[in-house]
């Protein structure tokens, strides 16, 4: 074995040992939950409380995820492939079980309830449409032999649905998504999108209270997926049943959510409506992810009130300074009331107490490091800091009053897109890229002179790369 084999075989043992001892800790933390009294809460009709995955290879997909949801909400969960998301929306469905935390579905501690049980229906990426059966046969397959409750005589009964009911439901299903006509089709005759409304009428003919999409849209053309948004969005109008869509495609989060969720490696990165997470951003993260183009960023300096970006300087507005400034003595006084809270209430390995947790002990050592980190940062008079503006903050032609010194950058390349012109370029050698009117042609090698809104501007600490405003 050679050094690099060697260097690369320690690495691979060090992550092992590291899930393994996080796998024993949450299986740990999961039977303690058992033991406990599980109310659910009465202000949302989901709930999911620090929600863990663990696979049996150790791999943690989904970590301390909590998010209550209203009644009649539309939830979109976002993010990068890997993220989460599917599997956060199959441990709902009951398709994945839950390594430990808690879902309430409809005010029922719905841990161990079958997927039949548990008041959902699931639309898949893949139609999952049955080929040898019409589509009136396949909206009808999951009715066929089910029993529901319903009431009989002032008290709740099970029952098979008859033909009438079943019948019914369909032709109401296939009269609110418009496919009445493909009834008698099959699914080999119908186009992507037609084929997409089925799945979502035989999730609608269950009358279930949540509906869960897991991307339906991505195997769509462009200009039908634009379609299948507005006719969601429509249906969701219609129904008012609560939805919780996964997408990595941050435009569709934009415009069908009322609440975004936006997940990185299996952790909840930030919880808002589309104008909250775009105009807010929690993090560089949720900055650079949400926007098309993404966030330009770079490097900067904060001293007395102004930002230096190499040559040139930002002077920031009162309330800015006020914020920055208050920052980190915030930072400083969160991170050591957490550290007070984690010594008081130690984790341990064993039953006997006797021997800390090691992600407890970890967990210590990264609060005192970052209260350190930021102490340290504080008593200093210069601030390195991230420095961020949408490219459409970045333009030759702007109604705000506060407005950056000109900008002088040469085009590297410049994209048409009808309106609008992308102009992408270079500044301290990172790439960025400005939105601006397609009033005039611009060409590869033009001078441009730009100027940035400073009330869109965005800061980010450098230690934790939390956004400070």
């Amino acid at each position: 074995m050679n050094e690099k084999e060697k260097l690369e075989w320690q690495k691979e043992n060090e992550e092992r040992k590291k899930n393994n001892e996080n796998y024993f800790e949450v299986l740990s933390l999961a039977k303690k939950e058992q033991k406990q009294e599980h109310t659910a809460p009465t202000d949302c009709f989901l709930s999911c409380q620090h929600i863990n995955k663990i696979y049996s290879n150790r791999v943690q997909a989904v970590t301390d995820f909590s998010l209550d949801v209203k009644d009649g909400e539309f939830i979109v969960l976002v993010g990068p492939s890997g993220c989460g998301k599917s599997t956060t929306l199959r441990m709902i469905a009951g398709l994945e079980d839950i390594t430990s935390g808690d879902l309430y579905i409809d005010g029922k501690y719905a841990n161990k309830l079958e997927p039949k049980e548990r008041q959902v229906a699931m639309v898949f990426q893949s139609y999952a449409l049955y080929p040898h059966m019409s589509v009136y046969e396949n909206m009808a397959f999951g009715l066929k032999g089910s029993k529901e409750a319903v009431e009989v005589d002032g008290h709740i009964e099970m029952r098979r649905l008859t033909r009438e009911e079943i019948d019914g439901r369909i032709q109401a299903a296939a009269k609110a998504l418009q496919i009445t006509e493909y009834l008698n089709r099959k699914p080999t005759q119908l186009s992507g999108g037609q084929c997409q409304r089925v799945a979502l009428g035989r999730a609608y003919v269950r009358n279930a209270k949540v509906f869960l999409l897991d991307e339906p849209l991505s195997n769509l053309d462009a200009k039908l997926r634009i379609q299948m948004r507005s006719e969601l969005v429509r249906l969701h109008d219609d129904l008012k049943n609560t939805m919780i869509y996964v997408t990595h495609d941050q435009t569709e989060a934009m415009t069908m959510a009322d609440r975004i969720v936006i997940l990185k490696l299996g952790k909840i990165q930030q919880i808002g409506t589309p104008i909250e997470v775009y105009d807010h951003p929690a993090n560089l993260f949720v900055a650079t992810f949400i926007g098309s183009p993404t966030t330009n960023v770079i490097e900067a300096l904060y001293r007395n009130g102004k930002i230096s970006l190499g040559d040139s300087q930002i002077t920031l507005s009162p309330e800015q300074q006020e914020k920055i400034e208050a920052f980190y003595p915030a930072e400083i006084e969160a991170h050591k009331a957490h550290l007070a809270k984690l010594e008081a209430e130690p984790r341990y390995k064993d039953k006997k107490q006797t021997k800390l947790a090691k992600s407890y002990q970890k967990e210590l050592v990264r609060e005192k490091e970052l209260i350190q980190a930021f102490e340290t940062l504080n008593n200093k008079d210069e601030k390195p800091i991230l420095f961020g503006i949408r490219p459409e903050n970045l333009s030759s032609v702007s109604d705000s009053k506060r407005l950056s010194d000109p900008l002088k950058v040469k085009i590297e390349a410049a994209e048409l897109l009808g309106a609008d012109y992308y102009l992408h370029f270079s500044l301290q050698e990172k790439d960025w890229c400005a939105k601006v009117p397609a009033d005039r042609l611009y060409h590869i090698g033009d001078e441009v002179v730009l100027k940035m809104d400073l009330e869109k501007i965005h800061l980010f600490d450098t230690i934790t790369e939390k956004s400070i405003f």
